[in-house]
């Protein structure tokens, strides 16, 4: 009784199998291509990149405050008095210290600001997606940085770029 169970499972699990098929539809996208390419992405993009521009700029400026000041403690290293320098010393420390400050603010306002930007981005994107998945039958859209290997033609990025273009203007 064991031997015919163990034959007719052997059976049943090895000669009767069924491929399965997939009727979904399935297509990927490059979201970064979409922002990068579109008219309202780049618009973001460029201003993004003017405020970056005026960080560094102000940076920069305070850069050099910060290097005049270390040749004036040099220079007058010899003439003034020990008590002088340890005053010029001590509030160049307290630039010093504003700086990195100003510079750790500024990076982390231009971070959260690309990102809030980013999300209202994808936010926009995200309707004319479902719309598109619709209209087309599609069930699943995945993110070309998912996908290993794939034929072009499932490959909808410059559709969207296309409606993005379209609609949101």
């Amino acid at each position: 009784m064991f031997k015919f169970k163990f034959y007719f499972i052997f059976f049943i699990i090895f000669f009767f199998q069924v491929n399965s098929h997939s009727n979904e539809k399935i297509v990927y996208m490059d979201l970064n291509y979409v922002i990068n390419n579109s008219n309202i992405g780049k618009k973001v993009l460029d201003e993004l990149n003017v405020l970056n521009k005026k960080n560094i700029e102000n940076l920069k400026a305070n850069q050099k405050n910060l290097k005049d000041e270390i040749d004036e403690i040099n220079k007058i290293k010899n003439v003034a008095t020990s008590e002088d320098i340890k005053k010029k010393i001590s509030q160049h420390n307290l630039n010093l210290n504003k700086y990195e400050k100003l510079k750790k603010k500024l990076s982390n306002d231009l971070n959260k600001k690309r990102n809030d930007e980013m999300n209202k981005l994808v936010q926009l994107i995200n309707p004319i997606l479902e719309d598109y998945a619709k209209k087309n039958l599609i069930d699943i859209i995945l993110s070309k940085e998912a996908i290993y290997i794939s034929k072009d033609k499932y490959d909808i990025s410059n559709e969207i770029l296309r409606l993005t273009n379209e609609k949101l203007k």
